[in-house]
């Protein structure tokens, strides 16, 4: 790729980035590059898609992506120095929207991990309002699965937000090192997903990027769900538009893929499914390129699970289905829902394996699982013994009818 190409590509990435521009906007922009001999940035400006003051400023933040970039191959930018009460250790990672940095809070004497804005959003009003959005609201929320938010900052023109620093591995290292997971492994994440994802549906927010690399996995097996830059709240519709389309593409909901503004958290439940599947395949469930891989979200039914591994149970293939149905209306109505098939899956498979549970939460879910079967046992038979009576019912009333008719008849003769 020459180094023409090369930028109008990052360009059009981080115009897809900040959602100035659509997949499919981009791709038909670089097909026009390639035969007008023009940049990327011109293309855009000339057929509409952004204005010249927005383009300017794509142009400027890539220019200071280059130039921090370099700063780091140098050295480091920020590795060992101190932004107000954190002393920076070692950078840990890398989002759309920040750094992250493994950081001693001095006050505290604790680990955390410290979350900066790329310096190319930080003049940029909405990107800072939605780092801020992301770091107020994940703030507020309290939860054995969720990553915990400690505070909020700006330093010298810096924003950061510090939270837990979880000594762990994502599901998506997972992936990568391992291959397809183990069920029951995959069923006690889901399980701890499904956990978070009630308690951030009972403060009316939806994630919207439920996916392998935002689950981590620590130590002793707990499953903790960060990263909330994409959240949706009652805090963030001064910053969303009908038709913005966020979210990362493998995991995103048919609805989330088309732009629809109110989405819940069936959504989320989406994407998880999406994520399950990946778990189970190793594989994701569609693939190519962003928009080919958006547009099968919408359209495309997904591959056959048990065609990719034999040895799972049908009925956790079949929540995968229902999880991942194009309607919201489909699927699973809650994280709840979810959970009991996963719990009384996980009785299932334990069984098969020869095991039988032990611990008190394993008795009480077993019994909770079980009250829920028969309770839907009992509906299905008081349906049918109505239907049952009524037929009755009906045939007494027909022989009493025609046995009325009968006897008038014989008096007639």
């Amino acid at each position: 790729m020459s180094a023409e190409l090369d930028e109008d590509f990052r360009y059009g990435q981080l115009a897809i980035e900040g959602r100035l521009i659509s997949p499919d906007q981009f791709d038909l922009a670089m097909d026009k590059v390639k035969t007008q001999k023009k940049g990327l940035a011109d293309v855009l400006v000339a057929d509409g898609v952004i204005d010249l003051t927005t383009a300017d400023r794509l142009t400027k933040a890539l220019r200071r992506i280059v130039r921090d970039e370099r700063a780091k191959s140098e050295g480091g930018m920020l590795v060992k120095k101190q932004i107000g009460g954190y002393k920076l250790i070692r950078r840990i990672g890398e989002g759309g929207m920040g750094e992250v940095y493994l950081a001693e809070q001095l006050t505290m004497h604790r680990t955390v991990a410290l979350k900066i804005l790329h310096g190319k959003w930080a003049e940029d009003e909405e990107f800072r309002k939605r780092f801020l959005l992301e770091a107020r609201a994940a703030g507020k929320l309290s939860h054995q699965n969720l990553i915990q938010v400690f505070d909020v900052g700006k330093y010298q023109g810096l924003y950061y937000f510090s939270m837990e620093f979880i000594d762990g591995v994502t599901v998506d290292d997972l992936i990568r090192h391992d291959g397809a997971m183990e069920v029951d492994k995959v069923i006690d994440i889901c399980l701890q997903v499904c956990a978070a994802l009630k308690y951030l549906s009972s403060h009316d927010i939806v994630h919207r990027d439920i996916k392998p690399a935002n689950i981590m996995v620590t130590k002793d097996g707990q499953v903790k769900l960060g990263d909330f830059g994409f959240i949706q709240s009652a805090f963030d519709a001064e910053l969303m538009q009908e038709g913005t389309t966020i979210g990362t593409p493998d995991y995103i909901s048919p609805e989330q893929a088309r732009g629809e503004r109110n989405l819940d958290v069936r959504s989320d439940i989406y994407s998880l499914g999406a994520t399950l599947f990946h778990m189970l395949s190793g594989k994701t469930l569609f693939s190519g390129s962003c928009s080919k891989v958006m547009r099968d979200h919408i359209e495309t039914v997904p591959p056959k699970l048990e065609d990719l591994r034999k040895d799972l149970p049908k009925d956790l293939i079949r929540m995968m289905r229902k999880m991942t149905e194009k309607q919201p209306i489909d699927r699973y109505q809650s994280p709840d829902e979810v959970a009991k098939d996963l719990e009384m899956l996980k009785i299932d498979v334990a069984a098969d394996g020869g095991q039988i549970p032990t611990s008190r939460s394993q008795i009480i879910n077993v019994i909770n699982a079980e009250k829920e079967r028969i309770g839907v046992l009992e509906r299905q038979v008081e349906g049918a013994h109505g239907k049952l009576m009524g037929w009755i019912a009906a045939a007494v009333v027909g022989w009493i009818v025609a046995g009325a008719a009968f006897v008038w008849c014989m008096l007639r003769a």
